[in-house]
C-alpha cells in the first residue's frame, strides 16, 4: 500500500499549483474549537490571542499521519504580524524537515 503522507502530499502539492490562492487561503482557514479537540492525541490546533482554532492542515495531519507533531507542513511565505501565509510555495514531509514549518 502506498504511503498516505506521500499520496496527501501528492494531492495537495497538484491542487497548489492548480490553485495557489485557494489553497493559501484554505490552509490559513482556522476556526475555534473546544478544549476536547485540542485534546487529540493527532489532530493538530494552536491558540491564537488566547482561544484554540484547528485548521485544514490540522485535521489532514490527524487523518492521514501518526504524529502529535504533523507529518504534513506547508513551506511559503509568512505574514510575521498575524502568522498567516501569504503564500504556499509547497507542502512537504514532516518526516523529512524535522521542523515545524506551520503557521
Amino acid at each position: 500500500m502506498a504511503d498516505p503522507i506521500v499520496k496527501a502530499l501528492e494531492v495537495l502539492n497538484d491542487a497548489l499549483k492548480r490553485d495557489p490562492a485557494a489553497l493559501t487561503q484554505l490552509v490559513n482557514l482556522r476556526v475555534d474549537c473546544n478544549a476536547d479537540l485540542v485534546d487529540h492525541p493527532l489532530i493538530q490546533s494552536a491558540e491564537y490571542h488566547g482561544i484554540a482554532k484547528v485548521g485544514v492542515l490540522g485535521l489532514i495531519n490527524g487523518i492521514v499521519g501518526n504524529s502529535p507533531s504533523g507529518d504534513i507542513g506547508a513551506e511559503g511565505s509568512i505574514d510575521r504580524e498575524t502568522g498567516l501565509f501569504i503564500q504556499i510555495r509547497k507542502f512537504v514531509d514532516m518526516r523529512d524537515e524535522k521542523t515545524d514549518l506551520i503557521a
